[in-house]
């Protein structure tokens, strides 16, 4: 067994296939809601380092993931302001034409650290803005009908529409009623990163409940793509209905939410592992000092935990009264105030409320019963216009969701273990009111304990443009994450969509030469360094 430090005496004694086991069982473990938080940082730092080392990959640790969709040119220009726009003193305003569809003035905005300005309806992320990094300038996805995607390069780096090599088909599993308009006919060789995500998590932890998709686009001419690539048990479960998903995850089932180790004995050889690490060493790491105090105390706790018979833990997936009003409250919701002034329609079937797919997302994740969930949330497009409405709606739908599952996930203590991440598939409006989505930007917003908050690049005003302005997209450095001096009106210097996907698969602590020797397309790119904590 090779390891950077010198074996622990207490495994030393164990034979190889046993340590082997050990560690690896160990491992899944430390991700658990239920364990303890003293024993989750002692583990951390003591014992995972070396089941990192000794069981390569299959060691890897695991992690949450919830991938959040958003289709029909959803702009959340509203939710993070580019720093160009909200500093910029003579900002034409307005809901149609070149005139800037960002309405608030600088008096209204709120400024934060790392080039972050919230509106009134973003600043419920406020106290979570150190874990939420956003970039609006990533590679734009090319499709037929102003870059309507069902797949998006931030998703699937090497989608096209040629078939080369181990590409194969990436719509099989998610083909809809006009096909290929507007969900295009693209293939490709890397999977999503929900999909990798749930193969990765079901081969480390056997047993582990498949991930799923909320189908939850209503009308039929659009979906998202989740692709797999061919990995064997990587695709999702789709699920078309609430109805499918309570069904799926019975009311007060029992989960198994950690793999346990399977012996009293080593149970307490793990408890006397733990107890090789002292409170200065903690406090040498820099770990609260509420972890410290409570280390030791939790031990005993920890050793029954990780042997009984069954951890068992009872989820009611149905939301009751009082999560709906949490969940709820505030959501604009598409049959009443999810209907804007000049949007072509409206969802002739919902299937799920925005706001009720973070909340099933969180309660699915918190259980333990799966780690890998995908969204699929639905807004309706609006043509030659941008409304304020429009605006307040889009930011209303995520900003309120997205602060109420984080706050979540901390309560639940995965938050650290967890990556949410967002993207607009159908690229995103420019600023300009009356743009589509062939021009100006594609959102991603990531937001987890691993992650580096900021805002990324800027959008700056270039001169005037018929009734408003012409818009310059300072993509940020690929190093340092700030714009770069000289900016575009085209479509080109973005960031790489495949520069996007590595940090994502960097940030759920996939290693990088399993990524890299996985889906060789990739191979050549680098995780975006400052959207991530070190």
């Amino acid at each position: 067994m090779s390891m950077n430090k010198k074996t622990l005496p207490e495994l030393e004694g164990l034979p190889p296939e046993t340590r082997r086991r050990f560690l690896k069982i160990m491992s899944a473990a430390l991700a658990a809601p239920a364990v303890p938080a003293g024993l989750r940082y002692a583990m951390n730092e003591t014992v995972l380092g070396q089941a990192q080392a000794a069981v390569g990959a299959e060691g890897m640790q695991p992690t949450y993931f919830i991938e959040i969709n958003y289709r029909d040119q959803v702009d959340l220009g509203e939710v993070f302001v580019a720093p160009g726009l909200a500093t910029y003193t003579d900002l034409i305003r307005g809901e149609k034409g070149r005139k800037c569809a960002m309405f608030y003035m600088q008096s209204e905005l709120s400024q934060r650290p790392n080039n972050v300005y919230l509106t009134p309806e973003s600043m419920v992320l406020d106290k979570h803005l150190d874990s939420i990094a956003a970039i609006d300038l990533c590679e734009l996805t090319p499709g037929a009908i102003h870059y309507h995607q069902a797949a998006n390069r931030t998703r699937i780096p090497d989608c096209s529409y040629e078939k080369t090599g181990k590409m194969l088909p990436t719509y099989t599993n998610d083909k809809v009623s006009n096909f290929p308009q507007g969900c295009e006919a693209y293939n490709a060789s890397v999977a999503t990163p929900a999909s990798y995500h749930n193969y990765l998590q079901t081969q480390i932890t056997p047993g582990l409940r498949n991930g799923i998709a909320f189908k939850g686009i209503s009308r039929s001419i659009h979906t998202v793509y989740h692709f797999a690539a061919g990995l064997p048990g990587g695709e999702l479960d789709r699920m078309q209905s609430k109805e499918a998903v309570f069904k799926a995850f019975p009311d007060k089932a029992t989960a198994q939410a950690l793999q346990i180790l399977p012996s009293p004995q080593e149970a307490e050889l793990f408890t006397r592992i733990l107890k090789r690490v002292d409170p200065d060493y903690l406090k040498r790491r820099r770990y609260p000092q509420a972890a410290i105090d409570g280390h030791l105390s939790q031990l005993g706790e920890s050793q029954k935990l990780l042997h009984s018979t069954i951890m068992a833990r009872e989820i009611s997936l149905p939301l009751t009264a009082d999560e709906t009003t949490f969940w709820r409250t505030g959501v604009p919701e598409p049959t009443a105030d999810g209907f804007v002034p000049g949007q072509d329609g409206r969802p002739t079937s919902l299937k799920f409320q925005i706001w009720e797919q973070f909340a099933l997302a969180a309660k699915l994740v918190i259980s333990g019963m799966t780690r890998s969930v995908a969204l699929e949330c639905e807004f309706i497009d609006i043509h030659d216009q941008r409304p304020r409405k429009q605006m307040q709606v889009h930011s209303k739908q995520l900003a309120l969701p997205l602060a109420r599952l984080i706050e979540q996930l901390k309560a639940a203590g995965i938050y650290n273990q967890t990556l949410i991440s967002i993207h607009t598939l159908d690229g995103s409006r420019s600023p300009a009111a009356s743009s589509a989505g062939d021009e100006g930007k594609n959102s991603v917003i990531l937001a987890g304990g691993m992650i580096k908050g900021g805002y990324y690049g800027d959008i700056r005003i270039g001169g005037p443009q018929a009734d408003g302005h012409k818009y310059n997209y300072h993509m940020p450095d690929l190093t340092t994450g700030a714009p770069i001096a000289t900016g575009v009106s085209d479509k080109s210097n973005r960031v790489p969509g495949k520069n996007v996907w590595r940090t994502i698969m960097k940030a759920l602590r996939v290693p990088d030469a399993m990524v890299a020797e996985q889906f060789p397309a990739v191979a050549d790119a680098q995780p975006l360094p400052f959207m991530l904590r070190g």
